[in-house]
């Protein structure tokens, strides 16, 4: 990749070079020398531009933003009572989320349980004499989380 292509593929996503380079752990000083053609255009840089065209750069959510689609997912296993494994892979990114976010201890155990919860749903049978103690066990965690609020 050339400096001009490194520059239009830039200026295509919309960045500036500042942007560009605090995504991508660069100086904005080497990024203008990559454009200027003053220093090759590293693989990786280039790497990264591309997936930034293509992706757009990583946002991160707030612990409120975390909460409600906790909230979300915890109402949906309780209207709909059936296995999803969305739900499961929700609750595992808002985990990493709520961490990441700074969101607090109490919070992050209640996603846990939450979690562990979503999973008895995945593997009970509604007819089964558990599913009561499941279902008991969801709203606890809905109870509990609503209390939790960022």
């Amino acid at each position: 990749m050339t400096g001009q292509e490194l520059k239009a593929l830039r200026q295509r996503t919309g960045l500036s070079q500042a942007a560009l380079a605090s995504a991508i752990g660069m100086s904005r000083e080497s990024i203008g020398r990559m454009e200027r053609s003053s220093e090759t255009v590293e693989r990786r840089t280039e790497l990264a531009l591309r997936y930034i065209a293509l992706k757009g750069l990583p946002t991160e959510r707030s612990v409120t933003t975390v909460y409600e689609e906790v909230a979300r997912v915890l109402d949906d296993a309780a209207v709909r009572a059936a296995p999803s494994i969305e739900r499961t892979e929700k609750l595992k990114q808002a985990f990493e989320d709520w961490t990441s976010a700074g969101g607090n201890d109490a919070g992050r155990q209640l996603i846990h349980r939450a979690q562990g919860v979503i999973g008895l749903i995945n593997v009970t049978d509604p007819r089964d004499g558990a599913w009561a103690q499941v279902m008991s066990d969801l709203s606890r965690v809905k109870r509990d989380w609503s209390a939790v609020k960022p």
